[in-house]
């Protein structure tokens, strides 16, 4: 085995061999390859386990309440990718100074806005009626009120922890990233093998050892980092300026919306799915995506250095680098397209493989999330390129029409046409205007530009 993986390791240098800054990619990526790979064959253990635990109806109300959850990221206001770029320049620039500042403007930041997000939680949660805004029946209102304030609770302290996230990027070893996923699914797993011995199903249970696993587990992390790996970042305390917020917050900001955006697509499916269908086709729906998504899973392990490689090339003004890695994964893209057809022809008996019959997902749902998987794959490759270059204020323009028009799309092709899952993954392709026609454009006009492609 190790023999094998020695062999692909190879192969992937041969591919994308030069500088020093390739070679790091390069370990990154085979690294997180196989602590993602481990990482995505606990969460199909996963998924069976928890359904035979609190039954599919439950599972559906979990998805559509984590995927809520989600958007609880985004209070940051995009500090965390304005940290990623800033720290990375500073990082190029080898200013530790600027590093320290940097790092501990933005923890004073998150620290506020869990503060904020704890007090909030603790007024509010129970005031609410999470049965009728997620549509289930109501006699999970109690079970539901107990859970979310559990999951916010813990989200509070996560929050917190994540600053480690955006320095690793930044640092470009996302390896890392995927050691404290790792560890939070392998304490999942043992905590659900737990409670199906010793627990009745239970939606608080369910979340206590799903979030509580994921916060211990980037606590650790973030710990060592800090303590050990990277003391000088902590010895001396910068006290937060406001040009150091202003400069974080300045980029940050235009991230936040373009993640706004991505969360309208991709969170409020779920919700759409509950809202209008039922908590079974959330299931459905997520059975699928969970499928192919390894698909994404493996392309998105390629991408997760290219963003801060870029931009440690573009301070080095570094274009020929760029462009030549730019078709690289555009060839690594076509053979992901082929490996996601392929997939499609199996999908049946890879379910029935995987889940029995414990949910039957239909061929129509599974196309439309090959759709999206490919779309958003080939996005992804230029959006990472012009995000390591700062180039958003386009996107961040377009990201407002996808924040204006996704929902009443979606609605449309799904509940007024009857396209019923299928027209929501359409819908998250066609709001993809941004990766698939603006964002290639706007490389090649950047490159271009440089005077590293032909007119």
């Amino acid at each position: 085995m190790i023999k094998r993986f020695n062999s692909i390791k190879v192969i992937i240098q041969s591919y994308f061999q030069g500088n020093s800054r390739t070679n790091l990619l390069i370990k990154n990526v085979f690294s997180s390859l196989i602590l993602r790979g481990l990482g995505t064959a606990i969460n199909f253990l996963f998924v069976p386990l928890v359904i035979n635990f609190v039954n599919a109806e439950r599972y559906g109300i979990w998805l559509t309440l984590s995927s809520v959850l989600t958007w609880f990221t985004l209070l940051d206001i995009g500090f965390g990718n304005g940290l990623r770029n800033k720290f990375s320049e500073a990082v190029a620039l080898d200013d530790i100074k600027e590093q320290r500042k940097l790092v501990h403007t933005t923890a004073a930041v998150l620290i506020l806005i869990s503060t904020v997000i704890f007090i909030l939680n603790v007024i509010f949660t129970d005031q609410l009626k999470w049965d009728e805004f997620l549509g289930v029946d109501a006699s999970y209102r109690s079970e539901l009120q107990q859970l979310v304030f559990l999951l916010i609770s813990f989200f509070s302290l996560q929050f917190i922890f994540q600053i480690y996230n955006p320095i690793q990027f930044a640092l470009q070893k996302p390896a890392m990233i995927a050691r404290t996923i790792l560890l939070g699914n392998v304490l999942g797993l043992i905590g659900i093998l737990y409670l199906r011995e010793f627990s009745e199903p239970s939606l608080f249970n369910l979340g206590f050892v799903v979030m509580g696993s994921n916060v211990l587990s980037i606590f650790l992390f973030t710990a060592y980092f800090f303590l050990v790996q990277r003391p000088d970042l902590i010895q001396k305390i910068e006290k937060p300026t406001v040009d150091t917020l202003g400069s974080i917050f300045s980029l940050g900001i235009k991230f936040f919306f373009l993640n706004i955006a991505y969360m309208v697509q991709f969170q409020t499916s779920n919700f759409l799915i509950s809202k209008y269908f039922r908590p079974e086709k959330v299931t459905e729906f997520n059975i699928a995506f969970k499928l192919f998504s390894v698909a994404s899973l493996i392309f998105g392990i390629i991408l997760s250095p290219v963003w801060s490689s870029v931009t440690n090339a573009q301070v080095n003004n570094d274009y020929t680098w760029i462009k030549k890695l730019i078709k690289k994964l555009l060839l690594i893209w076509s053979f992901i397209a082929v490996g996601c057809i392929i997939g499609l022809l199996l999908a049946p008996t890879i379910y029935n493989l995987w889940i029995g019959d414990i949910i039957t997902i239909p061929f129509i749902t599974s196309l439309g999330v090959v759709l999206i998987v490919l779309s958003n794959c080939f996005s992804e490759i230029f959006i990472s390129v012009l995000n390591g270059m700062g180039k958003v204020n386009l996107q961040f323009y377009i990201s407002i029409f996808v924040i204006l028009f996704f929902v009443p799309i979606a609605y449309f092709l799904s509940v007024e046409m009857g396209y019923g899952i299928f027209g929501i993954c359409m819908a998250i392709v066609v709001t993809n205007v941004n990766g698939l026609i603006v964002a290639p454009y706007q490389v090649y006009v950047e490159m271009r530009k440089n005077r590293k492609l032909p007119a």
